[in-house]
């Protein structure tokens, strides 16, 4: 693995830790990180300078350029899935999420976040784990070529049952987890199937453990809004 700068990397644990909490101070950030107050504050300032941050008054929160740069992934994609998303939302009241692949991770793309419930679900967009882990994970691994499924098998605690995980999301076309990314969150995901039938995404519900049991009747509303995703994004790449 090439090697990261140190300086760079804090910088991105600062970004991502007042995107989870913010708003927060300087010291809040410092204690939180654990590191130094000046080297928090003279990264907070470049950041801010940059607009990846702005003030709310003595604390910080993400700025304009965060979503900025957020609009610019995968622009196709999120374009066609967001509407099917807040459809899908609408009518389960759950939270959907969008993953994309990266290497042999699962990214949070986008997400709707359900106002129905005032316990609710949602991720942070750029989140990442490995492609395997989760329901949208194994939605992803499950239709990969050989070598990707292979190499990220190898970075698995226990291949063999994953294989057997996935051996069911093809037969089933959806995976299902439960408190295993997030205590007390349980997830059901559909691949979104390129033409060559290789997943370029998923979409996922997302539901507390109370209401669990209620994601299960809507798988087939689930994988057909992946199917729409697939047709729309293969008519805009033509």
């Amino acid at each position: 693995m090439p090697e990261i700068s140190t300086t760079g990397d804090q910088m991105l644990n600062v970004l991502a830790a007042i995107a989870r909490q913010g708003p927060v101070t300087t010291t809040e950030v410092a204690t939180h990180l654990g590191i130094n107050r000046t080297v928090a504050h003279r990264l907070i300032a470049t950041l801010h300078r940059r607009a990846f941050l702005r003030r709310q008054g003595n604390a910080y929160v993400v700025g304009p350029m965060v979503v900025r740069l957020a609009r610019s992934v995968e622009p196709d994609l999120r374009e066609v899935a967001m509407p099917v998303m807040a459809r899908l939302a609408d009518e389960v009241e759950e939270t959907v999420v969008l993953h994309s692949i990266d290497g042999i991770d699962a990214v949070v793309t986008d997400q709707v976040v359900s106002e129905r419930h005032v316990l609710r679900v949602q991720h942070q967009p750029g989140s990442r784990h490995r492609l395997g882990v989760g329901a949208s994970g194994r939605a992803l691994l499950a239709f990969q070529p050989d070598h990707l499924l292979e190499r990220a098998l190898r970075t698995l605690d226990d291949p063999a049952a994953v294989r057997r995980q996935l051996q069911q999301v093809r037969r089933d076309g959806y995976a299902t987890s439960g408190n295993e990314l997030q205590a007390g969150v349980h997830g059901t995901a559909a691949p979104i199937l390129g033409p060559d039938g290789f997943a370029r995404a998923s979409v996922a519900l997302l539901a507390p453990v109370d209401r669990a049991g209620g994601l299960d009747p809507h798988a087939g509303r689930l994988m057909e809004s992946a199917r729409r995703i697939a047709a729309s994004l293969a008519a805009v790449r033509g």
